[in-house]
């Protein structure tokens, strides 16, 4: 025992150790709802857009079926089922997202600014319907 240690120890001052000091560093998973079919991983918050709420409504998805969160939230996530990953972040920032989840689906776009384009929201919609029976299991 050390100087300090005994100092404290004569002084009846306990000391504590960490169980998980991971937890505090951020390391700590996030526990997935089995009810949670959608997982959008953006640096930016949407929720409130009107593209993000029309593709609430056409999914019926309320607020409990899906999880909205960053990069950093999405790579501590812990679920036993098969949630649909929606990445809305550059190539380099999937490419690290993919290699954690290799087996689940994943629909990717570059950017909100992207999903702007008519294109790319037809690309958006016709990724999500082949999914939609995936989604009215909620029901």
């Amino acid at each position: 025992m050390n100087r300090r240690d005994l100092l404290l120890h004569e002084m009846n001052i306990p000391q504590w150790v960490l169980a998980k000091p991971q937890v505090l560093k951020g390391d700590a998973q996030i526990r997935l709802d089995p009810q949670v079919k959608l997982v959008v991983v953006s640096e930016e918050n949407r929720q409130t857009s009107g593209l993000f709420q029309d593709i609430l409504r056409t999914l019926q998805l309320q607020p409990n079926y899906y999880f909205y969160g960053d990069l950093e939230q999405s790579l501590r996530l812990h679920f036993d089922h098969q949630p649909i990953f929606w990445l809305i972040m550059g190539e380099d920032q999937a490419v690290r997202f993919r290699q954690k989840f290799a087996d689940h689906t994943i629909w990717h776009h570059q950017s909100w600014q992207d999903l702007a384009k008519s294109s790319q929201k037809r690309q958006l919609w016709q990724q999500m319907q082949p999914f939609c029976h995936h989604f009215e299991e909620n029901e």
